[in-house]
This record gives C-alpha cells, sequence and structure tokens, in this order.
C-alpha cells in the first residue's frame, strides 16, 4: 500500500485547521507524499480544477457555503472526478439525513471521526488494493478508449473472480453510453440473477424508461423500494416516471418523500418546485425554489432560472396574503433579489428574465415605486452590450411586461425596453441561423476527420467559429487539429494559442481536460 499511496495525488477538505494537520501526518505515515489541504468547497474547488485527485477526504461539514455531500453532487454533475478517484466522505456526525445524503452520492468510504491510523490505513488498503486492479480498465475510460475498456473488463474478471461485479459495472457504464440496450439488459439480468445489486436493478428501470416504456419503468421502480426503501434515487426515478405518464400530483409526493429523507439535494428540490408549478401548488413551489436557491448559492447546479421561478410563485403566494404576512415575505424575496444580482453582476443576460420577474412581483402587490426602479435596471441591463438573452427569456420578459400594472413614472423605462426587445428579437433569430449552420459545419468536419482528410475538416472548423466565435468546442477542434503533427510549423502553432487562449470554458468535464491537454502540447513563447 506504502506504493501506491505514494504515487497518489490526495485533498484534505475540512474547515477545522488541527484535523487537517492531524489527517495529512497520518496519511505521510502511510507512505502518501502529495497532500493539499483545503478549509471549504470553493478552496477544494480550485485545488481539483488544477490537479486530477486520486484520493478526496472530505467533511461532511464545512462551515460556510457547501457541504460535503453537496461537493461531492457538484463533482458529480461536472464530471470531475476521474475514474477510479476515491472520494471519501469524513464526519462527527450520524445523522439520517448526512449518512443517506453522502450514501447517494456513492463516497468510497464514510469514515467516522475519531479513527485510529490503523483503521484509516486499513480501510486505504483494501479501497487501493482493488483500485491497482482495475486501473488499466480506469485508464481507458479516462482516455476514451472505451472498446479497450471493455476488452480489459472481460478479461480481469477471468483472472480475478471476485472483482466480477466490479468489472460488469464498469461494463454497464460503457453500454449505457452507446445506448445499447438489449446488451445491457443481459448484463443486469445475469447480475440480479446472482445477487440483488442497487446499480443493476436501477440499470434495467432506466432502460424501460429510455424506450419509454415508463408504465413497465414505474412499476419496477416501486418494487426496488421493497428492498432498497430508503434509497432516494429511486425516488427520483419514480418521480420521472410519473411526470411522463401525467401523475404530477403523485410526483409531487414522491420527491417530498425524497426530500425527507435526504433534503440537501439542489437539483432534488428544484425538480420539485417544477412539478408544484406546474399544478399551480404555488406556495410549495416557492418554498421549494427558496431552498433551492439557498443550498445552491455556492453550487454551479443553482441556475439563473431557479431565480425567475421563485419570483414568479412568490408573485402568486404574495396575492394570497397581507398585512405583515405579505411584507415580510416581500423582504425576504429583496434579500433574494440582492442575492441573484450579486451572484450575475456580469452575467446580463441572466439578470434580465429576472428582473422583469421581480418587477412582476412589486407591481402585483401595489410596490409600484420598487416596482419603477426594477424597471429601470431591467432597461440599463438590456442595453449593455454584453446581454443576449435566448428565445425563452425573450418570451418570458414580454410576458412580465404585459402583465404589469404600470405607473406613469415607468413609461419611459418601458419605452427603452420595448426599443431594446425589437432589437433583441432580431439578433435571437440571426444566432439561431448561425448556431444551426455552425452545428452542421461542424458536424461535416468531425466527418472528415474521422476520414482523415484533416485540412478538409480543420477548414470547416474555421468556419463554424467564424459562425460562433464563442462556442469553445469548434476552437477545440481547430485546435487539436492544428497541433496534430505540427507541432514545427509556427503558423499553425500560433492559430491554435491563438484559438485556446480565447476559450471561455467552464473548468469541468471531458471538455476541460481536453483543453488542458492540448494547452500542454504549446511550446512556450
Amino acid at each position: 500500500m506504502y506504493q501506491l499511496l505514494n504515487k497518489s495525488h490526495v485533498l484534505v477538505i475540512d474547515d477545522f485547521a488541527q484535523f487537517r494537520v492531524t489527517l495529512k501526518t497520518m496519511l505521510h505515515k502511510l507512505g502518501a507524499q502529495h497532500v493539499d489541504q483545503a478549509s471549504n468547497a470553493v478552496e477544494a474547488l480550485k485545488h481539483c480544477l488544477e490537479v486530477d485527485y486520486n484520493i478526496i477526504f472530505c467533511d461532511y461539514n464545512l462551515g460556510d457555503g457547501q457541504d460535503g455531500q453537496q461537493f461531492l453532487e457538484e463533482l458529480h454533475q461536472r464530471h470531475m472526478l476521474l475514474k477510479g478517484a476515491l472520494f471519501l466522505m469524513v464526519t462527527a456526525e450520524t445523522s439520517s439525513a448526512q449518512v443517506m445524503g453522502a450514501i447517494e452520492y456513492r463516497p468510497d468510504a464514510y469514515l467516522t471521526k475519531p479513527f485510529t491510523n490503523e483503521q484509516l490505513g486499513q480501510r486505504l488498503k483494501r479501497l487501493l488494493t482493488r483500485n491497482q486492479q482495475l486501473a488499466p480498465i480506469h485508464q481507458a475510460m479516462n482516455s476514451g478508449d472505451n472498446a479497450r475498456a471493455l476488452q480489459l473488463s472481460d478479461a480481469i474478471m477471468q483472472k480475478v473472480p471476485n472483482l466480477r461485479f466490479s468489472c460488469l459495472r464498469l461494463k454497464s457504464e460503457i453500454l449505457e453510453q452507446y445506448a445499447k440496450y438489449d446488451e445491457l439488459m443481459r448484463l443486469y439480468q445475469q447480475v440480479i440473477s446472482e445477487q440483488s445489486l442497487l446499480w443493476a436493478e436501477l440499470g434495467i428501470g432506466k432502460i424501460f424508461y429510455a424506450r419509454g416504456e415508463y408504465q413497465s419503468a414505474l412499476e419496477h421502480f416501486q418494487l426496488m423500494l421493497e428492498n432498497f426503501p430508503r434509497q432516494v434515487s429511486i425516488f427520483d426515478w419514480i418521480a420521472k416516471c410519473q411526470q411522463q405518464l401525467g401523475q404530477s400530483q403523485d410526483a409531487e409526493k414522491t420527491l417530498m418523500e425524497a426530500i425527507d429523507i435526504s433534503p440537501k439535494s439542489v437539483s432534488r428540490q428544484a425538480n420539485l418546485g417544477e412539478v408544484a408549478q406546474s399544478l399551480n401548488h404555488h406556495e410549495t413551489a416557492h418554498k421549494a425554489f427558496e431552498k433551492t436557491i439557498r443550498e445552491g448559492h455556492h453550487s454551479c447546479l443553482l441556475k439563473p432560472e431557479y431565480y425567475r421561478q421563485y419570483f414568479e410563485n412568490t408573485r402568486q403566494v404574495a396575492s394570497g396574503l397581507s398585512g405583515r404576512d405579505q411584507s415580510r415575505l416581500l423582504a425576504t424575496t429583496e434579500n433574494i433579489a440582492k442575492r441573484m444580482e450579486r451572484k450575475y453582476t456580469n452575467d446580463p443576460g441572466a439578470m434580465a428574465a429576472n428582473l422583469s420577474a421581480l418587477a412582476n412581483v412589486f407591481s402585483s402587490t401595489g410596490q409600484s415605486g420598487k416596482a419603477d426602479d426594477t424597471l429601470s435596471r431591467l432597461s440599463r441591463t438590456l442595453e449593455n452590450p454584453q446581454c443576449q438573452i435566448s428565445e425563452k427569456d425573450y418570451a418570458n420578459i414580454r410576458g412580465d411586461l404585459e402583465n404589469l400594472n404600470t405607473s406613469d413614472s415607468s413609461t419611459k423605462s418601458l419605452e427603452k425596453i420595448n426599443g431594446r426587445m425589437q432589437t433583441l428579437k432580431v439578433e435571437i433569430a440571426q444566432h439561431e441561423k448561425n448556431e444551426k449552420s455552425a452545428r452542421e459545419v461542424n458536424h461535416d468536419g468531425l466527418e472528415l476527420a474521422k476520414q482523415k482528410d484533416l485540412a478538409g475538416a480543420l477548414d470547416r472548423f474555421r468556419e463554424a467559429i467564424k459562425l460562433m466565435p464563442q462556442n469553445p468546442n469548434y476552437k477545440l477542434n481547430a485546435a487539436q487539429i492544428l497541433l496534430t503533427d505540427n507541432t514545427n510549423n509556427n503558423a499553425a502553432i500560433s492559430e491554435a494559442r491563438a484559438y485556446l487562449e480565447s476559450i471561455n470554458l467552464e473548468h469541468t468535464g471531458k471538455r476541460w481536460r481536453l483543453y488542458r491537454k492540448l494547452m500542454e502540447y504549446l511550446p512556450d513563447e
């Protein structure tokens, strides 16, 4: 184990400095040489953007900001954990909500404080020994060579029978990517005939769902609850099936049951809000979106539209209140609006549709002065040259403007907004046209690249970039071609560098790893 740990990059996340130092010392004694520390999720994320960690120790309670469950949820959603990376949740708490929340996102171990060096060593030895045996499959999957990963899975489970289920699970992940449902179904049924494992049982239900067999999927997931009564992912899939079958009230109840078990999930709270809103259960939706915003404040899972949906349902709830109750609700709404404006201060497109919904809240509750101020901010936001909105946001803003109880003082703002909206309508139409053309041209480039016509592929990628200069995919494709067998071509290197340095890319997932890899190919200037 000493050699395995010696080669590993380890990250320790805990808001208590003494524990970080103690755990780092314990890991050094076990052979770890590369151990980084973070006191919160924000620091930890910065580390994860720079280093592909083999092992992450994360305390559940991290003070202000994300907790350990939400950090793990974000790593999964952003595809920042490589295959084979170990995530160990550490906590002194053992409450049901915490344990179930952590288990939901499948940490590789759950360590309860305090633990000894010997206990830590024993746990790591089991995990690292298993990972070493599966490492060839993980490496092939991380490099995108899924065909080799499938071959290695078959070979390793023949050689090491006790890794059979681990290999079959990795195979299932690859087959699912290619939607090979018949082969997947046989694999899952084979596993379940030997042992009822959650991932295989879930897999069968997901195949039914993918095929559009929603009733069969629903019945399968409901039966699963007999064996896995508190596994919240099953509740999520039941709710999805119920929604597809038009059983939205049942879906709402199912999601509320899941939240009772594991209340910290940002995406689940948002899903409940959307289902409740579709049923005009505005109070439930209002509370769900408020929790979504509060739990997701530091998370990439918080989408701009969740603020809008909060404001829309707040307007409905506020209309049924009066006096102090309404005043308290509006005070909370203003605080959330301030949080929204801080979060999207550099994203006017995300701000615009939220401001129009907020103006409607104030307008409908007789707060004409605050409505006018909000409309004025909306006018300035739309005038920002960086403000780009989607067709959906355009329609939402239009709808909000039509529903406003306007005052004379808002006339000038509304005139400016309406003028800018006409311009934006033209820009949206042109953007959609360019986007469609760019997708087609990029597809042609990918096909030419498969045929080894690199010059033809590069011409297509350049054309796609001209049509949609902000799309990072087209620049990555062009840079990859330019850096293929062109390491001595100064012109090609210069063009590739220009593309890569102009990319504004979220630091996550396969695209980010490709970007980092291509940047490494560039010679120093």
